[in-house]
């Protein structure tokens, strides 16, 4: 079965104001930002409920000067996105006044999610580890006079995450694609694979899951084995959001390394615990997670 792409809709309207709306003193022109937000629906929840806390342009003046211009007040907002989709509407996530000119960031920054599920109605915690949506290229956003309309599609098959067993689930902002519009003219569109080539949206980070003998590191407080036990390390829940190929490296801190999602090793006894490091690479980022094993002598082997 096909699965589709769900996507959030993030529009910034610009409108140029007419007199009034020059600086006195100075010759130069603002806009009126307004960033609107809607959804297309995930059939796995009724709701999905995100918490913005910022949303920000940031503009280069010149070689030795540049600026952010907050979008949104201080207060972080809330947006139901089924809600958006059932009554075709959109929301605001900010009304400003900007300088027209030349922009190369926007970054809008997530801090919550909650999801209702449709098969339950229960209420769950959508985990949020970075939530940057981050779109920067030099010159990217050129806001002139009239109306200006950025369009930022939200791949949300990719961005919220379920775990096996449908345990936690985890949202990383994901964007499909990006679409500038001036007088409802289109100026540019750039699909996913074209923002990665070409270094529009910062790439996110492998996000990693391990399970040891099969329970979550998250749950388990300590990992206790006896010497000489063959323990599984899995981390093939492991995933990176924009869909790279993983690397893994395990070192068990024993002078053993082994490679891959899946692995297995044994430990002699130690009176330390050892600190085993699972390194997660997809090309661009790297990242660790260390954690430690206990080894208990009393059913193990000789010291």
């Amino acid at each position: 079965m096909k699965i589709k792409i769900f996507a959030i809709l993030i529009a910034v309207v610009i409108l140029v104001l007419t007199s009034g709306c020059m600086e006195e003193g100075t010759n130069l022109e603002t806009a009126l930002i307004d960033i609107r937000i809607g959804d297309i629906p995930i059939s796995t929840f009724d709701h999905v409920n995100i918490t913005f806390s910022e949303v920000k342009l940031h503009k280069n003046i010149d070689d030795d000067n540049a600026s952010w211009v907050m979008i949104n007040s201080s207060i972080p907002k809330t947006v139901d996105l089924i809600y958006l989709h059932i009554n075709n509407i959109t929301d605001s996530l900010g009304l400003t006044n900007i300088t027209i000119g030349n922009y190369s960031k926007l970054w809008i920054h997530v801090i919550n999610a909650t999801g209702v599920l449709n098969a339950t109605g229960e209420t769950v915690n959508i985990d949020v580890p970075s939530g940057w949506l981050k779109i920067q290229q030099l010159h990217l956003f050129n806001i002139t006079k009239g109306n200006n309309t950025i369009i930022i599609d939200i791949d949300l098959e990719s961005s919220i995450h379920t775990y096996p067993h449908g345990e936690k689930y985890k949202f990383v902002p994901v964007i499909s694609s990006l679409e500038c519009r001036h007088e409802n003219q289109l100026r540019f569109r750039h699909n996913k694979s074209e923002m990665k080539q070409n270094g529009i949206v910062e790439n996110q980070k492998p996000q990693i899951d391990i399970l040891v003998n099969g329970t979550s590191l998250e749950s388990s407080k300590k990992i206790e084995v006896d010497a000489n036990y063959s323990i599984e390390f899995n981390a093939s829940a492991t995933y990176d959001p924009e869909g790279d190929i993983l690397n893994f490296t395990w070192d068990f801190d024993d002078g053993n390394i082994a490679y891959g999602a899946m692995v297995t090793h044994s430990f002699v006894y130690s009176n330390s615990p050892y600190k085993v490091t699972l390194t997660v690479s997809d090309g661009t980022n790297t990242v660790e997670e260390t954690f430690n094993v206990h080894i208990n002598k009393e059913k193990g082997g000789p010291e």
